[in-house]
């Protein structure tokens, strides 16, 4: 999953997609970080 940095709208793209913001042509976008926090344990 990505997030355009003009409009702010979530964006899926494929492999084969142009990077580009479907919604507005924005060619900047940002992929967005998981909402999961992963735990490391150290010994």
């Amino acid at each position: 999953m990505y997030r355009c940095g003009k409009c702010r709208k979530q964006v899926d793209l494929k492999p084969e997609d142009p990077t580009r913001c479907p919604f507005c042509g924005y060619k900047i976008l940002y992929k967005e970080r998981p909402k999961v926090v992963k735990r490391v344990r150290s010994e």
